[in-house]
């Protein structure tokens, strides 16, 4: 889906994109700074590793730097930052062969909410992330896109680069595994076997 070149983001990315083909890194230092922080929690929480999401958010944006004089206004800086992270860190955990151990929830909710949380709370958070773990990298893309990205299910679904019914069914058995899983846990007392 092309974006409306009367948008006024659209407008303002093809001009940070000129500027970065042409070689300005001021304009490459002004996208790092709005966009670096939502990359970095968006592959955190698919990776669960704060040095890959780190990598993965420095890859995208050098993806971006690298393909600034060929820049087509197709998407948005955000939107294809977005795409590339999320591949990316899709790849980097299917290559990894692994489930994600030491998945960390706690970085992706309001930093205000933490520390007033009570036990009970905490508790459910951290059973949460356990669960969340022992999903597929696609299903806890899709979690992760759209309930902590806050992205439609369109969006999430060109980002996964797979079509609406698609992604509305791989998000829907990830709802139905996690609910599964935290089920199971809450009938052995909180522990997953």
């Amino acid at each position: 889906m092309s974006p409306d070149p009367s948008d006024g983001s659209v407008r303002r990315d093809g001009e940070l994109m000129r500027r970065m083909g042409a070689g300005d890194t001021g304009a490459f230092q002004q996208i790092m700074t709005e966009h670096s922080p939502k990359l970095i929690r968006l592959a955190y929480g698919i990776t669960g590793r704060i040095d890959e999401a780190e990598d993965i958010a420095q890859d995208a944006l050098l993806s971006l730097w690298r393909g600034a004089p060929q820049w087509q206004p197709r998407a948005t800086i955000a939107a294809f930052l977005r795409t590339v992270a999320t591949r990316r860190a899709i790849d980097v955990t299917r290559q990894a062969h692994r489930h994600v151990d030491d998945f960390r929830m706690d970085t992706l909710e309001d930093p205000g909410q933490g520390q007033q949380a009570s036990v009970g709370l905490a508790e459910e958070v951290a059973l949460l992330r356990r669960n969340l773990a022992q999903l597929s990298e696609r299903q806890r893309a899709a979690l992760v896109l759209v309930h902590f990205d806050n992205r439609s299910h369109r969006e999430a679904a060109e980002i996964m680069d797979i079509d609406i019914e698609a992604f509305s069914s791989l998000l829907a058995r990830a709802r139905r595994a996690l609910k599964q899983k935290m089920l199971e846990a809450e009938a052995n007392g909180g522990e997953n076997e």
